[in-house]
């Protein structure tokens, strides 16, 4: 009887072992799985998009995150990111909405964002990039109050929150056209100046500002033709370039046409549009560097540079491939990047222009 006992004992004993030894090996096995599972997700996030050698097409848009990358939007191929050491090819297999990508442009949070098109549907969409995953941004049509002080302009959207809303301009331009009555109004440039008022620079109708309660337009009609884009100097003087009048200035009182001033203008814009060498017409993109020269970007004329003594014109002579010029932009360290009209990229080293390859 006690030997029965004794042996009851030891088994018990030695199946309570056996349980533990297995439940051991199950919880094991399954934080590996785990655990392989976070690395596996982790090497997909590693592995989005394509390692390429080059930045390919015609570049719209190129701007640097917080985190010092360069990011450049482009038409067709959709966008690229290069860290200093590799670019990487991000396109629509990858979660992007769309290859044709017009902008690019961090938020204060560290999300990026990109403003695509689909050609076949005439259709503008926005995507953001939180570094792991694309997102489509659905647009809100219903606010009418923008406060740029707590929410923030990207593109020609107005976010606060997780929501982002289509800017609505009143329908009050002086300025009318009665061919363009469908894109009218379209934004086409936007810009916060220091005041925190924001700048809307559309299709036809001319600019429009926004103090935060109330929409003002000007009457300009030189500013009548398609606004490529705005940019406010370090001087506090907003600059303007159009499709056709060339670039102008607003000091706070009057606008000045830049181009007709230094007559570099084209009076027979209309008859013949495609610009003549040595004009400042046509102006896609404006930035300022650190030395407070003025970077102008036109589609037909090269680079020009503004400075307080001399207006340079750079062109093919001087190392670009093109003279049909996109973007330009000043990074953190001083760099100008170009952003062309089916060439890729250029890098100024302060004489000439060389294709940047990565």
């Amino acid at each position: 009887m006690q030997y029965s006992s004794s042996k009851s004992l030891v088994m018990m004993v030695r199946t309570i072992f056996i349980v533990a030894v297995l439940t051991c090996l199950v919880s094991c096995n399954g934080y590996a799985k785990k655990s392989g599972n976070i690395e596996s997700e982790k090497l997909a996030v590693e592995q989005l998009g394509d390692t390429v050698q080059e930045v390919l097409g015609e570049i719209r848009g190129i701007t640097q995150d917080s985190q010092f990358n360069m990011w450049f939007a482009s038409n067709g191929n959709g966008v690229y990111k290069y860290d200093g050491k590799s670019i990487v090819n991000y396109r629509v297999k990858d979660g992007l909405s769309s290859d044709d990508v017009w902008m690019v442009k961090e938020g204060r949070d560290g999300k990026m964002w990109f403003k695509t098109s689909l050609r076949s549907q005439d259709l503008l969409q926005i995507c953001s990039f939180d570094g792991s995953r694309f997102e489509h941004v659905p647009i809100d049509t219903t606010t009418e109050k923008y406060d740029f002080k707590r929410g923030e302009l990207i593109f020609e959207y107005y976010r606060h929150g997780d929501k982002l809303s289509q800017i609505k301009l009143p329908f009050t331009s002086p300025i009318q056209n009665e061919e363009n009555r469908r894109h009218h109004y379209d934004i086409y440039a936007t810009c916060l100046d220091k005041y925190g008022n924001a700048w809307f620079g559309t299709a036809t109708a001319g600019i429009c500002k926004y103090d935060g309660e109330k929409f003002t337009w000007f009457d300009n009609k030189e500013l009548g033709s398609a606004i490529r884009d705005l940019f406010e100097d370090k001087n506090g003087v907003l600059w303007m370039g159009n499709n056709g009048d060339g670039l102008f200035r607003y000091d706070g009182k009057d606008f000045v046409n830049f181009s007709r001033e230094k007559n570099l203008h084209n009076p027979d814009f209309e008859k013949y549009p495609i610009g003549k060498p040595g004009l400042m017409s046509r102006i896609w993109k404006i930035t300022e560097d650190q030395q407070g020269n003025l970077w102008v970007a036109t589609i037909d004329n090269g680079i020009w540079r503004i400075s307080d003594r001399a207006i340079t014109n750079f062109t093919t002579k001087d190392g670009l491939s093109i003279d049909n010029i996109w973007t330009v932009y000043i990074d953190k360290q001083g760099k100008l990047w170009v952003g062309t009209e089916g060439d890729g990229i250029f890098i100024f080293d302060g004489k000439t222009f060389t294709p940047f390859k990565g």
